[in-house]
């Protein structure tokens, strides 16, 4: 399979072209449950401003992915509830930052349209 790249287009030489670009999603203040709709974006910034119950929905593809940058708000301290549809490495999920005003980034992934996503804490601590 031969790929070329020209700009944000990229030629699979067997299927075509395919359209791709990042685009943000300022979510915004979580409070303490937020449903993360992937029609908005793929580059979602978040505030967790609340120990939360996150949800994703919308899925842009059956095969999709998004980045997840989540800083904390200036008391710290608060948890996250993941979908249960996220599975992460070796099977547990993994520490975050709770320290006030850090950051956090997580990427996830899908090929079955949301059904299960895979996790992972990409960076951490900012």
């Amino acid at each position: 399979m031969a790929f070329q790249i020209s700009g944000t287009t990229v030629i699979d030489n067997n299927r075509g072209l395919k359209q791709y670009g990042d685009t943000l999603y300022a979510f915004g203040n979580t409070g303490t449950s937020a449903t993360l709709d992937l029609s908005n974006g793929n580059f979602i910034t978040a505030t967790l401003t609340g120990s939360c119950t996150f949800s994703f929905s919308n899925p842009t593809s059956n095969a999709c992915a998004f980045t997840l940058v989540l800083t904390n708000d200036g008391t710290g301290g608060r948890t996250i509830t993941w979908p249960a549809a996220v599975i992460w490495p070796s099977g547990s999920i993994p520490s975050r930052t709770t320290s006030a005003n850090k950051t956090d980034v997580y990427t996830f992934f899908t090929v079955n349209s949301g059904s299960t996503w895979f996790g992972n804490l990409a960076q951490y601590n900012y």
